[in-house]
């Protein structure tokens, strides 16, 4: 009886075992849908808020975001507006651009960097106002959520601080 105890007892930690292995793969579909159903959204903070427009540039877009203003009360964020250059691949070496960020037909900002030939290579950001709507930046690489350039894919994102209201 002790020999078939134990091999009730080795037989039942190896499924066990086999099904924490393989739980998570077969569960996998189940979780996400109910994660997907419960409509959970990422933070606008990380995700740069919903595209809201495109301007079309020769060979590239440009696609602005909505702007972005942090609800939280002791968030580390300032309130942005997110752009994204796409693709990069077909960029300028030296992109200069004004962007009207609302579509009213006035320029909001002129936006100037590098885009060098190594992908892993740091960019560079400068902003000019045109107006009251954001905040100057000179030299900004990443320095924070809201005043930051990256390469992402085949985009370089921005993100430009908006003048307080």
């Amino acid at each position: 009886m002790p020999r078939l105890t134990s091999v009730l007892g080795y037989t039942g930690a190896a499924l066990t075992a086999l099904a924490a292995l393989a739980g998570p793969f077969v569960l996998y579909g189940a979780f996400t849908q109910g994660i997907a159903a419960m409509g959970l959204r990422i933070n606008p903070v990380y995700s740069g808020g919903p595209p809201a427009r495109e301007i079309t540039r020769p060979g590239y877009r440009i696609v602005v975001y909505r702007p972005v203003v942090p609800r939280a009360p002791f968030s580390f964020a300032r309130s942005f507006v997110q752009l994204a250059w796409t693709p990069a691949g077909a960029l300028p070496r030296r992109v200069e651009d004004a962007v009207d960020l609302d579509g009213d037909g006035r320029v909001d900002l002129v936006a100037r960097f590098d885009v060098p030939s190594d992908a892993a290579a740091p960019l560079f950001l400068d902003v000019t106002p045109a107006g009251g709507r954001v905040l100057p930046l000179r030299h900004v690489s990443r320095g924070s959520f809201s005043a930051l350039i990256a390469r992402v894919g085949d985009r370089i994102v921005t993100r430009i601080p908006l003048a307080p209201r």
